[in-house]
């Protein structure tokens, strides 16, 4: 069990669970943290889809931080409605979203937009979309440096890269990398590889100079090699996760200043059996893509957790207890990204108490422009 309580609510009656709760002052503790690893809040351009919360976007703001990524349309539209300065679209759009997105950068001529692309025919689309609206698209050439999930190969990277620096309906922005495949826990071993699997990229960027292009910037990393990258201090930096954090990246990377900042309340509601507890944290409260346990439940962190299905998580606890039928309890997700995209809204707790709450706006993938 945690030792600083500082998950409690006071008022326990007022939540319904399963509930996320948002803690603000933890979050400002990780932009500080953000900041003071960057070395300058101008190299920051955080993911927004860990939290979908233009609450959060605005608290980055007003710390100085006016750049960020996103990866859906109902993202793009919350940080339109924030009025960032720039926007990245950090996935490949299809020709619809690349639609919906040239209308957002007319509609909204003080906001910089871009987005990523990694091989010709698509590169062929967007120049041909720009050119019959009459605008420019800002691109950043996306590149697979070993996570193998996106992004252009480097061997293949000079040639896609000129073809963008001279097409005249597109300014090129630069290179995107994301490797999320880094995850040694071992803090060095993580920026060896993070260094090892970057070199082929420095490479490539000098080849597109000795082609004459120019490379202006270069976003890197998520957040388990945000450190590395931020080591390089030529490099954006892209972390996410480290505005909530979570398990998961917590026990990759055990050293960080990074605090736990979102969490699940959640209630025993049956003891069905001899050291049998459910739970009301099913599948469609916490994020479900990897195997059990997908949350550590805070004073029951030895309990075996057996199954879990929409609505129940089915925990064996042998210890003695005296817990009883509608007893709260508090959960902190292994992986908080898609946990809370499961929810509309958010308790914020300051202090024990209850402020309010927070909506989670960007969770509409289909969220007109």
């Amino acid at each position: 069990m945690l030792k600083d309580q500082w998950y409690r609510v006071k008022d326990k009656a007022k939540l319904i669970t399963p509930a996320l709760l948002i803690y603000p002052e933890r979050v400002k503790q990780n932009i500080e943290s953000m900041i003071a690893i960057s070395g300058d809040v101008n190299r920051l351009i955080p993911h927004v889809k860990t939290y979908k919360m233009s609450a959060v976007v605005k608290l980055q703001m007003s710390y100085g931080i006016k750049e960020f990524k996103c990866a859906t349309l109902g993202e793009l539209q919350m940080l339109i409605s924030c009025r960032v300065k720039h926007i990245l679209f950090a996935i490949q759009p299809t020709r619809e979203k690349l639609i919906r997105i040239l209308e957002a950068q007319k509609q909204y001529p003080e906001i910089s937009f871009s987005t990523l692309v990694d091989n010709e025919d698509s590169l062929t689309l967007f120049s041909n979309l720009a050119e019959t609206q009459n605008q420019k698209i800002n691109l950043w050439l996306d590149i697979n440096n070993g996570m193998n999930r996106t992004g252009v190969v480097t061997k293949s990277a000079p040639e896609l890269y000129m073809k963008i620096y001279n097409d005249h309906n597109i300014s090129a922005k630069g290179i995107h990398v994301y490797d999320g495949h880094i995850r040694p826990k071992n803090l060095q071993q993580r920026i060896d590889q993070c260094n090892i699997d970057f070199q082929p990229v420095m490479e490539l960027i000098a080849e597109i100079q000795n082609l004459g292009g120019e490379v202006p910037e270069k976003i890197t990393g998520g957040s388990p090699s945000f450190y590395p990258h931020a080591l390089n201090k030529s490099n954006r930096l892209s972390p996410g996760t480290t505005l909530l954090w979570d398990l998961g990246y917590q026990n990759i990377w055990s050293e960080s200043p990074f605090v736990h900042a979102a969490i699940l309340a959640v209630r025993l509601i049956s003891k069905p059996n001899t050291n049998l507890m459910c739970f009301d944290l099913g599948h469609k409260a916490v994020a479900c893509e990897m195997p059990l346990p997908r949350v550590e439940i805070i004073g029951l962190e030895g309990a075996l957790h057996k199954g879990q299905s929409e609505e129940h998580l089915i925990v064996e606890h042998k210890d003695a207890n005296n817990y009883k039928v509608g007893d709260l309890f508090y959960a902190i997700p292994y992986h908080i990204c898609p946990t809370v995209a499961k929810y509309n809204k958010a308790y914020t707790v300051v202090k024990e108490e209850l402020d309010g709450v927070w909506n989670i706006e960007a969770r509409d993938y289909q969220q007109e422009i």
